[in-house]
């Protein structure tokens, strides 16, 4: 009997000690995945769903909100349309890394949101007529490109990467003043619609940033569930997709007492 155990425990403990290490390596490989996904979330998802946010908040204070008249008076000079303008812009650049770069790169729900948002500001037809905010697709990709820059790192083991991060307001306000941006139908056109206008609904190319901000939170609410954290404390809410006839008449009413 003394043998019979003795012969099952050469067995056993070789076992045992095989399911241990199979069972630790798997755990090691569950935490070197949880550390990239967190390590791509940090570098691509969180700087992209910042970009979603502030695009579609600015969007939806001017149009409903009354956020032009507060611009304005922040900036008198105008540089509120060159501010609104980069918020477009760094949307772009983000949006192009993260269909290449981090776990959402083939995710149909956000490929989905991501080529509506697109399609809202490329497409021309009898309802989004070609002018202010009509960015057609190698438009978007290249002032996506303009706008991103790279900085080269390096980890505690030497390894190399690279991180990705948009140019300040700053500098991009400077670019456009330089080829290829001051000569940009689209560019001129969009800062003028904003310049120009008095009121929401003045503004040239209202419904095409009106139907962006819609997929912008559509994408913002997926991802977020996702991710499992809020950028936004509350329910967003999404702009009029067109003007009514009620706020024409209420624009020009208000137009006449000025």
């Amino acid at each position: 009997m003394q043998e019979v155990r003795g012969y099952i425990m050469q067995w056993l403990v070789p076992l045992a000690m095989g399911a241990w290490a199979v069972l630790t390596w798997a755990h090691s490989q569950e935490q070197e995945r949880e550390k990239e996904r967190d390590r791509l979330t940090a570098l691509y998802v969180n700087p992209f769903l910042s970009a979603c946010e502030d695009l579609q908040s600015r969007i939806y204070k001017i149009l409903e909100l009354g956020g032009l008249d507060v611009l304005k008076e922040r900036y008198p000079d105008g540089s509120h349309a060159e501010e609104t303008l980069y918020l477009i812009v760094r949307y772009f650049g983000w949006s192009s890394i993260v269909s290449r770069y981090g776990p959402y790169t083939q995710d149909p729900v956000v490929i989905e949101h991501t080529t509506a948002i697109r399609k809202a500001f490329a497409t021309s037809s009898p309802g989004h007529a070609v002018g202010p905010f009509n960015f057609f697709l190698p438009e978007q990709k290249a002032l996506g490109k303009i706008i991103m820059h790279t900085l080269v790192m390096h980890n505690m083991e030497g390894e190399q990467g690279f991180e990705l991060d948009t140019i300040s307001y700053y500098d991009f306000k400077e670019l456009l003043d330089k080829a290829p941006l001051k000569d940009s139908p689209a560019v001129k056109q969009s800062i003028e619609a904003l310049r120009d206008a008095n009121i929401a609904s003045d503004i040239a190319g209202r419904d095409r940033l009106a139907e962006a901000q819609g997929h912008l939170i559509n994408l913002l609410e997926y991802m977020e569930e996702q991710e499992d954290f809020n950028l936004f404390d509350g329910k967003r809410k999404k702009c009029a997709a067109k003007r009514t006839a009620k706020t024409r008449s209420t624009a020009k009413s208000r137009r006449r007492k000025a």
